[in-house]
């Protein structure tokens, strides 16, 4: 800093020389300018090439440096012209032009770096999708950036407001603990949404569930349709839609059956007593035929259909079969398909399933 000024004092000193001491100054601020104006100009020029490989990899990136190239350019003038004449009054040189430089000059950085800024926060998308495994973004991964997209901006508006105050004069330290005061009184009356909001911003990191998992939460079974800033949206069996505080489901214990390593389903069909015995053989090998050539079935070895029982009044066939899939849609689908092809197994076979009361009026 000193070196800075003493080749401040010498700049003006020569300029004094050149121009006299009345018109040195401003030629020291023009040249302050000039020399800004160029830095902008060559800051603008150097960002693409800084960022090539950034830019080639990712074209969200290269929006991004696109848009906010200018905003940078220009909050470099400002910080350089603003650093040049912050000096001027130090080495003995003050005056109502040279204040008004000095403050339009801060503000032009601050305006253009807090622009910059809330540009670059679109950048979020790309930290959430370099730790995303699959490389698509979810409705889970959207609402996460969503959350983090808006808390950044606050922060982002909240800063620029306190630097841009301090720069007409107003005391920060003072502004801040207004702040505080009122946050606090904000945060006493919105408690509530506040912890469905941190709520969130938990259940969207650690991931406890997503969207199609059926789970468990708060005595509420069902699949996950939507998780929000404030609630996540569970659709129940009998196709009715719970709005669940996420503030709970950071609170509570939740069972998701969409973590587990593979579905088991093990139904159990009754066929009529009077069924033929080389029907009901044929009947399961196609079912083992079916299950074994599923792409989605695992544990093969352990996957079957057999004869399980033989009552008095029905033969009872069990199944268990593994499938891997990851949500409960594909399982309710995968299910729904197995069902379809056992019902076209057993009418090409003239299999009837048992039926208490067609029976008993035989």
């Amino acid at each position: 800093m000193w070196h800075f000024r003493h080749d401040m004092e010498s700049i003006v000193d020569y300029a004094n020389e050149q121009f006299g001491s009345e018109w040195g100054i401003y030629a020291v601020i023009i040249s302050a300018l000039i020399i800004s104006i160029v830095s902008r100009q060559v800051t603008i020029f150097l960002l693409p090439r800084i960022f090539s490989a950034a830019i080639k990899k990712s074209e969200k990136f290269a929006q991004i440096e696109l848009k906010s190239r200018n905003s940078i350019g220009t909050a470099t003038l400002g910080l350089i012209l603003w650093k040049s004449l912050e000096q001027l009054p130090r080495i003995g040189f003050s005056g109502t032009i040279i204040l008004w430089c000095f403050v339009i000059a801060k503000l032009i950085f601050l305006i253009f770096i807090i622009r910059a800024a809330l540009k670059m926060v679109d950048g979020i998308t790309i930290a959430v999708g370099l730790i995303d495994n699959d490389g698509e973004l979810d409705t889970t991964e959207k609402t996460l950036i969503s959350a983090l997209e808006s808390l950044a901006r606050f922060v982002i508006f909240v800063l620029g407001i306190l630097f841009i105050s301090e720069t007409f004069g107003f005391d920060i330290t003072t502004l801040i603990a207004g702040l505080g005061i009122g946050g606090l009184a904000l945060a006493l009356a919105a408690k509530d949404s506040i912890s469905n909001i941190f709520g969130a911003i938990t259940v969207l990191i650690d991931q406890p569930f997503k969207v199609g998992d059926w789970i468990i939460a708060s005595g509420i079974e069902g699949e996950v349709i939507d998780i929000r800033v404030r609630t996540t949206l569970v659709r129940t069996s009998i196709d009715t839609i719970v709005t669940l505080p996420n503030a709970s489901l950071v609170n509570s214990s939740v069972e998701n059956f969409g973590k587990r390593r593979w579905r088991r389903y093990q139904p159990l069909l009754f066929l009529d007593l009077d069924t033929n015995p080389d029907s009901i053989e044929s009947f399961c090998k196609a079912i083992n035929e079916r299950i074994a050539n599923d792409e989605k079935t695992t544990n093969i070895d352990s996957s079957f259909a057999t004869v399980e029982a033989i009552s008095a009044q029905s033969i009872d066939i069990k199944l268990n079969v593994y499938w891997d899939v990851e949500s409960g849609i594909e399982e309710r689908n995968a299910r729904q398909k197995l069902l379809l092809d056992i019902a076209k197994f057993a009418k090409e076979r003239g299999i009837e399933f048992f039926e208490p009361r067609i029976r008993s009026s035989r």
